[in-house]
């Protein structure tokens, strides 16, 4: 009996080991409003350190795009003044060019203007020498035609002059022309009068005053004056 009454003894014993730690686990644990205080103050910061690293990571990426802006800005700005300075250049070439072809024009226009100036100006001066030779050689013509000789010294020298002007006028390629029953041309005659005729048509060259002549290919060296047929309708 004394055996069964320790060994119960013992068990009452644990027993109230057990029940006391059990207390302890099962009883809350009493924090002080310090401990709580200082707790939330932890916890604030911990919140705080987070949104300012939040804050600080948008402010990186808002520099970052800010950056990135920029840099485009800055790289389409200077394709922008690159893209002027080639129209600049290319403008003033195209400008330049123009100018060149212009110039070219012009001095090729006044180098024909000029070469035409001079070639009327030979021209007129030729026809106005040709026309008073022409009149000279009219005049030894019609001296050699009323000498009441034909023969002797006087003859033979003023044949002999004639001779030499006929020759003089083959060089020039001159010949005279032969208008007797032409009609009339007012670019190669010279109607100093008009005359009835009726054995001849109207318009028609009826006296030559003074013989025309022409060169080879048919321009005109001297008009001639005529008179012109004109009959009554």
């Amino acid at each position: 009996m004394s055996n069964h009454h320790h060994k119960h003894h013992g068990e009452h014993k644990d027993d109230s080991v057990l029940n006391r730690d059990a207390a302890e686990v099962l009883e809350p644990e009493v924090v002080s409003d310090e401990e709580v205080a200082s707790l939330d103050s932890e916890q604030n910061e911990v919140v705080e350190d987070v949104e300012n690293a939040e804050g600080e990571a948008q402010d990186a990426a808002g520099d970052a795009s800010d950056s990135e802006a920029e840099a485009s800005a800055d790289s389409a700005q200077a394709d922008e003044v690159v893209g002027e300075e080639e129209s600049a250049d290319k403008k003033a070439e195209t400008d330049w060019r123009d100018a060149y072809v212009r110039l070219a024009a012009d001095f090729d226009n006044y180098r024909k203007r000029t070469a035409k100036e001079q070639d009327d100006i030979r021209r007129r001066e030729r026809e106005r020498v040709i026309d008073i030779w022409l009149d000279v050689y009219d005049n030894a013509e019609r001296a050699l035609a009323t000498l009441p000789e034909k023969e002797g010294p006087w003859f033979d020298g003023f044949s002999s002059l004639v001779h030499q002007m006929d020759k003089c006028l083959a060089t020039l390629h001159i010949k005279a022309c032969d208008d007797m029953g032409k009609k009339f041309d007012p670019k190669r005659h010279e109607a100093i009068a008009t005359c009835p005729n009726p054995a001849m048509e109207n318009n028609t060259i009826m006296h030559i005053e003074r013989r025309g002549f022409e060169y080879d290919n048919g321009d005109v060296a001297r008009v001639a004056r005529v008179i012109v047929v004109r009959n009554p309708s």
